[in-house]
């Protein structure tokens, strides 16, 4: 079951999100509760946020944090960030939520999802599995402006 998730759900949201982006393939590294608080707050609680759970049996097992955005061909959803319980992975949730999601972005008047992922990791099998593709004439770009020493 799907279920819009507000910052009175950011304690489960965290919890979740540190047990999958902490652990392989991701190994990301919160200095601090702040850094995360934080940055969820960024993606839950802005004006285009759309933050959705999914709940298996009460539980939340999957999460899909990005926004809302118009276009000049309609109304888009971007995925900052989409994860699935790693002790429920492999059993076909995720497939399940984004096929749930995508009823649910459709009946919201949203015609299109973007994302972005790394092309070594297993998410990159899973998105194209379920039906996305890669943009061929797209490309992200990044700068690191901070100086190492």
């Amino acid at each position: 079951m799907i279920k819009r998730l507000t910052y009175e759900h950011m304690e489960d949201v965290k919890k979740l999100f540190l047990s999958v982006f902490t652990q392989p393939p991701w190994h990301d590294h919160w200095p601090s509760d702040a850094y995360v608080t934080r940055y969820l707050d960024d993606l839950m609680n802005q004006q285009n946020s759309l933050s959705l759970g999914y709940y298996h049996q009460d539980e939340l097992v999957g999460l899909s944090l990005g926004y809302t955005f118009h276009w000049w061909q309609g109304k888009d959803y971007f995925i900052k960030e989409f994860c699935i319980k790693r002790d429920h992975q492999g059993q076909g949730i995720g497939s399940s939520f984004l096929h749930e999601m995508e009823n649910e972005l459709l009946s919201l008047g949203i015609e299109a999802m973007y994302l972005i992922t790394e092309r070594d990791v297993p998410a990159y099998h899973f998105y194209q599995k379920n039906d996305f593709f890669e943009l061929k004439n797209s490309v992200m770009f990044a700068k690191n402006m901070k100086q190492k020493d």
